[in-house]
């Protein structure tokens, strides 16, 4: 309890301390993620927007079950944005929606009384439109599309900023510096973005657990925080360094982590899911959407994922690359050197974010794709047996970088998760 006070006045202080070099005069910004996302999709954007004058109170994301929306999801963003404008004081606010997000912002700005609450819209990776947003295209659009984005095929709006990029997937356009420095221009009157890499001495991290896909609050689970070597694939101590209890929205945190490092976070939550054991590669810069999902017992994602195996004799591990999808030819992820970027595992066309690795009950490592995931976007089933009767750790290579995890053993510990950069 002593060191969860002693955190939370550091975070305070923190805070304060970045409230000095912030500007209170900007138009506050809410995020809108896409199908199957949530609000972490925005962290690197939270962070180059903070970096250059941003206050954290000026920074939200809308949290939607993009699997199952129940209720009128405009309704609900509507009051966020209420919320928003009651707690800055400002006039308006700036509006965000990527991929299935961009349809939630035109359908909420085609309302005159909600539109007159937004002063810019930005819309990424998403459907083309015949006009800017607004019911009589009034609300400032920008449009921001990648040539290669294989899943939503954008194009130019008439009357809108269009900003056509190449090289980007579907997840890259929210998630770039490119789509950064267009967004921060457009919302500060043409005026430039400066640099945006800047490395803290103590980040101070705090997220959210929820549902995957579903994005329910988990209020009450519990995590437990490890510094952990990934170089290694072991924890630095056996006890935890931080531990902490969901709120009634989900939310955790904060704690000061250290750059040099990386974390393990263990989920448990309280209503019958399964254990998750998270792994993040070191946090050099702070971060307030750091999520945990865990897995849903019911609904389309549990339709999906209950074939995850509950086995002590073999660990389960999804790669979930945070900023971007794994494309065959652009990039290079193998586990134990078995390539999961080849161009049967990583077309572009796939778009695969999410990686569950696990044995599909033959206890062989074909390397196959399991057919379970073939018609599902953004995730791929690749059948590969982690062996926890073996010491060995697993070696992960990511784009330059060798990474160490250890086996969980998947009924009795958990399902694990490795967050890349």
């Amino acid at each position: 309890m002593k060191k969860i006070i002693l955190f939370f006045c550091g975070w305070m202080i923190t805070s304060f301390l970045l409230a000095q070099k912030c500007d209170p005069s900007k138009t506050p910004i809410v995020f809108v993620h896409g199908f199957l996302g949530s609000g972490d999709t925005y962290a690197t954007q939270f962070q180059r927007f903070i970096s250059n004058g941003y206050c954290n109170n000026q920074l939200y994301v809308f949290d939607w079950n993009s699997i199952g929306a129940r209720g009128n999801t405009s309704a609900q963003l509507d009051s966020l944005i209420n919320v928003v404008i009651k707690k800055t004081g400002a006039d308006k606010i700036n509006l965000v929606g990527h991929s299935a997000g961009g349809g939630i912002g035109y359908n909420y700005l085609n309302d005159s009384l909600r539109a007159s609450k937004v002063a810019h819209y930005v819309h990424i990776g998403s459907g083309k439109n015949t006009k800017p947003a607004g019911k009589n295209g009034d609300v400032p659009t920008m449009n921001i599309f990648s040539t290669d984005d294989k899943v939503a095929k954008g194009g130019a709006i008439p009357g809108a900023v269009n900003i056509q990029q190449s090289g980007n997937d579907h997840y890259q356009v929210a998630t770039s510096e490119a789509s950064f420095y267009s967004m921060y221009s457009f919302f500060n009157n043409g005026n430039k973005a400066a640099l945006t890499n800047k490395k803290e001495r103590k980040p101070v991290i705090a997220g959210k657990a929820c549902l995957m896909g579903e994005n329910t609050p988990l209020a009450g689970a519990l995590i437990d925080v490890y510094a952990f070597d990934l170089t290694k694939g072991n924890r630095k101590k056996s006890a935890p360094d931080f531990h902490f209890l969901a709120d009634s929205l989900g939310n955790w945190g904060p704690f000061m982590a250290d750059p040099s490092i990386g974390y393990e976070f263990v989920l448990q939550p309280t209503g019958g899911q399964r254990t998750v054991h998270y792994f993040h590669e070191p946090f050099v810069q702070s971060n307030s959407l750091v999520y945990l999902r865990a897995l849903p017992k019911t609904g389309m994602t549990a339709l999906l994922l209950n074939i995850l195996p509950a086995d002590d004799n073999q660990s389960v591990l999804a790669i979930f690359t945070s900023n971007g999808a794994v494309v065959s030819g652009r990039d290079s992820l193998t586990l134990n050197d078995i390539n999961l970027s080849s161009s049967i595992i990583a077309p572009a066309s796939k778009t695969g974010i999410a990686q569950f690795i696990f044995d599909d009950g033959d206890k062989k490592s074909s390397g196959k794709l399991i057919p379970n995931f073939n018609a599902v976007p953004f995730m791929n089933g690749v059948d590969l047996l982690l062996d926890t009767q073996s010491n060995s750790p697993i070696h992960l290579y990511f784009n330059g970088r060798d990474l160490y995890l250890p086996k969980r053993k998947s009924a009795s510990e958990g399902v694990m998760v490795l967050v890349l950069n």
